[in-house]
């Protein structure tokens, strides 16, 4: 038997070795047919989706993407934010940009927008795309859409002077800006409704910043509610009042302290400011919790964690506390997690990469 073994490994391994351009091409076409015909939306039931897009933020972490959360009801696509990286995450996770239906930025910092220019180009390989992408936002999205627009403004006629059997509209390309004004305390601004979903609209505090904003999707009897980035709010909770997810940032000041310590050490004198001031104008996880109590969230779950928890050990450091403020399930996102919103019941929750 071992002589046999001693024949019959060999063997195997050279035949692997002289097959390996087949096999590497098998797992390949694989490959590409599972992430072209990928489209999960398709696969949901009815009923209101959440799909981590992008947990990050601007500390370095190759785990994550920028901040992005999508939400899928009736079938369609509703983007928040789209951070650097976000859009290909989307594509990865098999919900695919042509299938969007608008973009919602709940502010104007960088990191909630960097991944714009990205998506414009995922979206468009699609077919039968017509349209400029909606974008919506606090007054001030108009110069957000059209700097976009400006800087990726010879890209788009290249790409068209390549494929011109294509024949397509300019316009898909861009970024229409669609703005509203910032809603006052305890109102909420409908910013988009279709025939089963309605999207508002509420202010946070996010200062100096002062168009910044959070939404609340609703959708066949239920809510999901989406913070954006902001201090410890009452008005966020009094928008968040009996919904079924909030989904909401998060800053540890105990980690960002370390950071801080360690730049301070090592002379980094800007980021040692930066690190000292992101608790003026971020929510900790336990005033994240209050909030979610006050509001009487069936569920919460964390994204855009300051620092970023690339190993998920740190989640118990990160979230000491919350227990003792909030009684109901507790999710940190992960890129690629989508949560599906049961009536009666506790999100179920999937890993899609």
């Amino acid at each position: 038997m071992r002589r046999l073994v001693w024949v019959i490994v060999p063997a195997l391994a050279v035949g692997l070795f002289l097959w390996r351009d087949s096999l590497a091409m098998m797992l390949f076409k694989r490959a590409v047919y599972g992430q072209i015909t990928a489209d999960i939306i398709s696969e949901l039931s009815e009923g209101l989706h959440v799909a981590s897009c992008g947990t990050g933020t601007p500390l370095p972490d190759r785990t994550t993407a920028g901040i992005c959360t999508a939400v899928i009801a009736g079938g369609k696509l509703f983007v928040f934010d789209v951070g650097e990286g976000a859009a290909p995450t989307l594509v990865n996770m098999g919900l695919r940009p042509a299938r969007i239906e608008a973009v919602f930025l709940t502010h104007f910092h960088s990191d909630h927008i960097a991944g714009l220019g990205s998506l414009l180009l995922q979206r468009n390989l699609g077919d039968k795309i017509d349209t400029s992408i909606r974008l919506m936002g606090p007054r001030g999205v108009e110069e957000v859409a059209s700097g976009f627009n400006a800087a990726f403004g010879l890209d788009h006629r290249y790409r068209m002077a390549h494929h011109t059997s294509l024949s397509v509209s300019p316009h898909v390309f861009e970024l229409a800006a669609e703005p509203f004004d910032l809603p006052e305390d305890e109102v909420l601004t409908e910013v988009y409704r279709d025939d089963a979903t309605i999207v508002l609209a509420f202010r946070v505090p996010h200062g100096p910043v002062d168009a910044a904003v959070g939404y609340r999707i609703e959708h066949a009897g239920m809510s999901v509610v989406i913070s954006g980035d902001t201090e410890m709010s009452s008005n966020l909770a009094w928008a968040a009042t009996d919904t079924d997810l909030l989904v909401h940032e998060a800053t540890n000041v105990d980690m960002l302290a370390e950071i801080e310590s360690v730049a301070r050490s090592d002379g980094r004198q800007t980021l040692t400011i930066v690190m000292h001031d992101i608790p003026s104008y971020h929510a900790t996880p336990v005033e994240a919790a209050t909030v979610a109590h006050s509001a009487g969230a069936r569920a919460l779950a964390f994204t855009h964690m300051i620092p970023p928890l690339p190993k998920k050990l740190l989640e118990v450091p990160f979230l000491r506390g919350v227990d003792d403020k909030y009684s109901g399930p507790v999710i940190v996102l992960r890129d690629g997690v989508l949560l599906s919103l049961r009536p009666q019941d506790l999100p179920l929750e999937r890993e899609l990469l």
